[in-house]
């Protein structure tokens, strides 16, 4: 194992530890788990993250939601799974609170830092929230612990926003997309249609989409994604492997997106603009 692997997997366990206060604190289904995290935790992704992603909607006042992101960062990091913690909260608004914890791994001087952030939102993915159980393997070993998630089809959403976002280019989204598609996730064109402005951005989405992916370069593939995965599903990921992997991701979401044109506009995912997550 690499040592971006190895940070990556200390990383993680101060991660799950977090989440698993962060769900037991918010009793009343305050936080809903988004992004890489939520890939991995719940759909199956390899790729590790170094960031918690999380939605919580307006009716929930910004006071509740700092306290039990705040209650939940101080318990894990007493926990031993991260040594010499220092917590910041770089950014609280109405709309975003973000928290920063930086440190470094027990018994060495390797740096180690995450990013906490939610986002709230009036109103979140109507009918494609789902509460499941965290694998115990994931959670430490607890047992019981259930997590509220945005399903597949939400996550492909959020996903191929950021994909077609012309501030962002992150080979990350191409390679989630990837795993969603592989997993076979429903075709989410309705969920595309009822995105505000769909009849606007839609349209934009699908000019920006190959553009975007040819952009997406095997060296930056390797520099921005590889240190994440595995050793095994790294390596059998070479330029052949990672073309194909762009043209299957392309023609999907292309397909989605040209069907979201013809379906019927609805109320369901209200986005802010895409990029925070990872």
């Amino acid at each position: 194992m690499n040592q971006s692997m190895e940070l990556a997997v200390v990383r993680e366990a101060l991660q799950s530890r977090l989440l698993v206060e962060l769900m037991g604190n918010a009793m009343h289904k305050e936080l809903v788990l988004k992004g890489g995290m939520a890939m991995r935790a719940v759909h199956g992704s390899v790729r590790y993250t170094k960031d918690i992603d999380l939605d919580a909607d307006l009716k929930h006042s910004k006071e509740r939601v700092r306290g039990i992101v705040k209650r939940s960062i101080e318990r894990a990091v007493v926990s031993g799974l991260i040594a010499n913690a220092k917590v910041s909260e770089p950014k609280q608004t109405e709309t975003t609170l973000r928290w920063k914890i930086v440190g470094t791994q027990p018994g060495s001087n390797a740096p180690m830092n995450l990013t906490v952030e939610v986002s709230r939102r009036a109103s979140m993915a109507n009918g494609h929230i789902i509460e499941v159980p965290l694998p115990a393997a994931y959670a430490g070993g607890a047992a019981g612990v259930r997590v509220q998630v945005l399903d597949s089809q939400a996550i492909a959403v959020t996903k191929v926003l950021a994909l077609t976002d012309p501030n962002r280019l992150a080979p990350r989204d191409l390679f989630d997309l990837h795993v969603l598609i592989e997993a076979q996730v429903d075709n989410p064109a309705r969920l595309f249609a009822s995105l505000p402005n769909a009849r606007e951005r839609l349209p934009q989405a699908i000019a920006k989409l190959w553009p975007k992916i040819e952009a997406m370069t095997y060296a930056r593939f390797r520099s921005d994604v590889v240190p994440y995965l595995p050793d095994n599903v790294a390596k059998a990921i070479d330029e052949d492997v990672f073309d194909e992997m762009r043209l299957k991701v392309g023609a999907s979401v292309e397909k989605w997106l040209k069907a979201a044109t013809e379906a019927p506009v609805t109320t369901g995912l209200a986005t802010k603009p895409p990029g925070v997550e990872s």
